[in-house]
């Protein structure tokens, strides 16, 4: 008694010829075209000037971030409430 082996041929189609790689990248859903928008997705890694410049804009932000701090509703409310406290004692 021997097994008999599952033939899958009848649910495969043959095609003539396989298709190129420009059609396999159309098609969205091919492995092709996904492993062509993972590799674009990759994180490249930064030059030395783009890193400088990125650090020097950081900087540039966090001294902005430092400078508008202060003013902020806060420190206003302290402001106006010690200026009524001023012109109450001298009226």
């Amino acid at each position: 008694m021997s097994r008999l082996k599952k033939k899958r041929t009848g649910l495969m189609t043959v095609l003539e010829r396989k298709p190129s790689k420009k059609e396999f990248l159309e098609d969205p859903d091919s492995r092709e075209s996904r492993k062509k928008k993972a590799m674009d997705a990759k994180k490249k890694p930064k030059s030395t000037f783009e890193k400088n410049r990125s650090q020097v804009k950081d900087k540039a932000e966090a001294a902005a971030k430092l400078v508008q701090v202060p003013n902020g509703r806060l420190a206003a409310k302290i402001k106006a409430q010690a200026k009524q406290k001023q012109q109450s004692e001298e009226s």
